[in-house]
């Protein structure tokens, strides 16, 4: 018996656990000893990876060890570097036995944090190449997987390009881009990036945002906000939230990114391009789409805007879809007619997840009809990834 509760189930964000020397087996020898160190500082981090370690060899030399694990494996107990097939990608297939997932959308953890903290230009692709192959590694032999692969939009719309194109040969199936440029950059809406919106055009994936993958530098939370009298939470691993506050703004670089590729005419000149935003929540959606459509009014005879073939909100409604958080309310999404946008996502192993997201969006969702959950559960995110 799976854990899906349903034969056709397509989970739009799942995670690997990368082990310290994940990404310099995959780097190449003229960037492998440059590259940044792995959590650097996290001592306890590193610790757990040791004691994650040590139970994956146990699971393997006790059957009747790895059958206990098995049966509670969406336990919170197995999250994080602690989770079955966080990084061995031989007991991931068995770990994708055990969920009963159609398709899993694969985003990396904390190597991605390690390629962003490159020392030098030249590392930092190196590291973005290494960091896209081995994601594709993971997941190749296992058509339930598909990986993304990282483009660095703000080095440019010419690496940028470069980058798209070996991760194609690679074998992606998503295209996971920053959405902040840096903040002596171009926009990337500026027409300079044409090219990069037509090659992923051509393409046939659909742009994936994630939580963290801002790109240059980003804080919605001003650091006087912390300055409150009361304890300043740590930052954690990751690209979790780290307090209430940060979870109040994780949607807003995506909020801005597509308002500027809808208004900029980005989505209007490339009719094929397709939008994932993932892990950032989505109840904001519903307001945000209503706010398009005001701005474009109030604004489109006091700039220059170009001029658009619908309202902006059909842009959204066609070309986005989006992951909600287990524990958001999906009914009410529903009803804010978001039926066409809203996919589901486990975010396994990470914590945030939980041990029940199925059970969790059920229970927010208790009048949704058969429809709905079709689309929820498999026909949003086949028509993102153009799936027949």
């Amino acid at each position: 018996m799976t854990y899906a509760h349903r034969q056709d189930i397509f989970d739009a964000d799942s995670h690997m656990m990368e082990p310290a020397d994940w990404l310099a087996r995959f780097a190449a020898p003229s960037v492998r000893e440059a590259l940044a160190p792995y959590l650097e500082g996290d001592d306890h981090a590193h610790e757990r990876l040791a004691t994650a370690e040590h139970a994956r060899q146990a699971r393997i030399a006790d059957p009747a060890l790895a059958q206990s694990a098995d049966e509670a494996f969406m336990s919170m107990r197995y999250k994080g570097f602690e989770a079955l097939g966080a990084w061995d990608r031989e007991e991931r297939r068995h770990v994708n036995d055990l969920l009963g997932f159609q398709e899993s959308l694969m985003f990396p953890t904390t190597a991605f944090n390690q390629v962003l903290a490159s020392p030098s230009e030249a590392v930092f692709h190196g590291a973005v190449t290494a960091l896209n192959r081995g994601l594709a590694h993971f997941c190749e032999g296992d058509l339930r997987l598909r990986a993304s692969a990282y483009i660095p939009l703000g080095a440019g719309p010419d690496r940028a390009l470069e980058h798209l194109q070996e991760a194609l040969q690679q074998g992606a199936g998503g295209v996971l881009i920053d959405t902040i440029a840096p903040q002596e950059g171009q926009s990337f809406t500026h027409r300079a990036y044409d090219r990069f919106w037509a090659a992923v055009e051509a393409s046939g994936l659909p742009l994936l945002l994630h939580v963290g993958v801002n790109g240059g530098y980003y804080d919605p939370v001003p650091a006087s906000f912390y300055a409150n009298g009361r304890a300043v939470p740590e930052p954690k691993a990751g690209d979790a939230p780290r307090d209430a506050l940060a979870y109040m703004s994780i949607g807003y670089n995506a909020q801005l990114f597509l308002s500027a590729m809808i208004f900029d005419g980005v989505l209007d000149r490339f009719r094929g391009l397709r939008i994932g935003v993932v892990e950032l929540g989505a109840a904001w959606f519903a307001s945000w789409v209503r706010q398009l459509d005001q701005a474009h009014r109030a604004f489109k005879r006091l700039q220059d805007l170009p001029a658009l073939a619908q309202v902006p909100s059909a842009y959204a409604y066609e070309r986005i879809k989006i992951t909600p958080f287990a524990g958001e309310p999906i009914g009410w999404m529903l009803e804010q007619d978001m039926d066409e946008v809203l996919m589901f996502a486990s975010d396994y192993p990470h914590h945030e997840g939980t041990d029940d997201p199925i059970g969790r969006f059920e229970r927010a969702m208790p009048e949704a009809s058969a429809r709905q959950r079709d689309r929820f559960y498999r026909d949003n995110y086949k028509a993102l990834f153009a799936l027949s």
